[in-house]
């Protein structure tokens, strides 16, 4: 019977529904944030904080899950490299959240414009993993569109750094230098999902 259940196509299937989820997660971060960074409500810092607390459960069941079983629907280290960055990104945004409230900031236009970014990736990201094994070309074409978030917000990350280095007051500098830090890291994690969710679909071909 055990044997049975560790080859069943319902523990396959486990693996996709917790990617799903952790991507649903993502998104509701983004979201999150770029509402934040629009509106300054210290709950929906908070609430942020939540999300990636969770997704980091989700990361451990999926960890946990990929030890017990023999069988996978895509390549196990592709699945833990996905779920890895996934949770990295989700960690970037809470981490921009968590400094711009502790530093008791307003958000610039330049990060309004990073987090509007991030949050069509990370958008794209959830319906690329939601399709990943009905929907290949979908899952593909939406990867392409999340890894593009990459150059858009290392454009904005750029002309960031330009506009804060004008300005005066050193420890406002460090302190916003540190938050655009973390979008940008967010989005280099948005074109790492996109990669590795093209080379599933490689290999799937």
């Amino acid at each position: 019977m055990w044997l049975a259940q560790l080859f069943s196509p319902a523990r396959e299937q486990e693996f996709l529904a917790l990617l799903k989820q952790q991507s649903s997660l993502l998104t509701a971060a983004a979201q999150k944030l770029h509402e934040y960074f629009q509106k300054g409500s210290p709950q929906l810092a908070q609430e942020i904080d939540q999300i990636e607390k969770q997704g980091d459960d989700v990361l451990i069941r999926i960890t946990t899950a990929l030890r017990d079983a023999f069988v996978t629907p895509i390549d196990r280290e592709d699945i833990y490299a996905l779920a890895e960055a996934i949770d990295d990104m989700t960690d970037y945004l809470n981490s921009a959240a968590s400094e711009i409230a502790l530093f008791k900031l307003e958000a610039t236009e330049q990060m309004l414009a990073m987090t509007s970014v991030l949050q069509g990736a990370a958008e794209a990201i959830g319906v690329a993993v939601g399709a990943l094994k009905t929907q290949p070309q979908q899952a593909w074409a939406k990867a392409r569109e999340a890894s593009s978030a990459e150059n858009e917000c290392e454009n904005r990350y750029r002309r960031a750094l330009v506009e804060l280095f004008d300005e005066s007051d050193v420890h406002r500098i460090f302190k916003l230098r540190e938050i655009y830090r973390h979008l940008s890291n967010s989005a280099d994690r948005a074109e790492a999902i996109g990669r590795l969710i093209g080379r599933i679909v490689v290999k799937a071909v």
